[in-house]
């Protein structure tokens, strides 16, 4: 509810402000402090007692890079492919996807500029800033590039085929359309995404939780978390590291391990139980007593 109503509040506000309404009364409203969820991991553990009892563990949870992966190849051939495939590896929002315009998407310096986002409030969609105000800048690699050159390729193709045919057209200038050129609703996304993964038998997430599994994806391949916090337009680093608490402890386990491994060893196994041969020990204690008792001579070739 406490979303619902700031989102009301955002939607009034930006009303207000263009002078279509007098106040925003939903700013009046006092709401109760809220601490959203922290994402939690789909372990296997966790997987397996979800298919038993059907209950997620946790409001917000987030795919392992391999479910990521089980789910982008099943989903290949889909008309929405591409976007799919921008929001698990640079974790735009919903909204963001919905509202980004080629305008704004530099295919040479492979670079997309989010500026805006479109929610829906009541089901009615209206456009707004980013959350938090993060307007912000995400560069692209080359396979995310390369499928946005085809989806351009595709839409062009798609608005040749409706003029030759006298069909209407809708020039939104977005990059995400319909085949008529019309922008999708951004409930269309949600709705889909999981009639797509329930196919494949994938354990339940939702559509934002695709973004938090970027996110996810960047830490285990050791993005700093400064970076990942501007890719998804967090406030602070702060708020990164609020969020992904459980999904930093695995990597935290990932970098010990890889700490470890760093250093070259030729016996890594060192405890063992002592041998009545073994007189590695005593030779050691041995020297020792010897040098404490050498007295004067000891310290001078010491010194020396």
């Amino acid at each position: 509810m406490s979303g619902r109503v700031i989102a009301l509040s955002s939607a009034l506000e930006s009303a207000r402000k263009q002078r279509t309404i007098t106040d925003n009364w939903a700013a009046y409203v006092d709401l109760p402090s809220y601490r959203p969820p922290r994402p939690m991991v789909w372990t296997a553990s966790r997987v397996t007692a979800w298919r038993k009892t059907g209950t997620k563990p946790n409001s917000v949870m987030v795919w392992r890079p391999e479910h990521t992966g089980q789910f982008l190849d099943s989903v290949v051939h889909d008309r929405l492919y591409p976007l799919w495939h921008l929001i698990a590896f640079h974790g735009l929002r919903r909204g963001e996807s919905c509202a980004l315009s080629w305008g704004e998407v530099d295919l040479d310096e492979g670079i997309i500029h989010i500026t805006e986002q479109i929610v829906a409030v009541a089901y009615e969609p209206y456009e707004d800033t980013p959350k938090t105000d993060q307007i912000r800048d995400i560069t692209l690699d080359q396979d995310t590039l390369e499928l946005l050159r085809w989806w351009r390729a595709r839409q062009n193709a798609e608005h040749a085929k409706a003029l030759e045919k006298n069909k209407p057209w809708e020039d939104s200038g977005r990059v995400f359309t319909i085949e008529d050129g019309t922008v999708y609703h951004p409930q269309f996304f949600s709705d889909r995404f999981e009639r797509l993964y329930k196919k494949v038998d994938l354990p339940p997430i939702r559509l934002h939780d695709l973004r938090h599994g970027a996110a996810t994806i960047a830490l285990l391949a050791g993005v700093h978390i400064k970076v990942v916090q501007k890719k998804l337009g967090h406030s602070s680093i702060k708020v990164t590291g609020d969020i992904y608490t459980s999904v930093l402890e695995e990597v935290e386990k990932e970098a010990a391990e890889a700490t470890l491994a760093a250093v070259p060893r030729a016996r890594k196994k060192i405890l063992r139980e002592p041998k009545e041969d073994d007189s590695t020990t005593e030779g050691v204690a041995e020297e020792s007593e010897k040098e404490e008792t050498d007295g004067d001579g000891g310290t001078a070739a010491a010194a020396a």
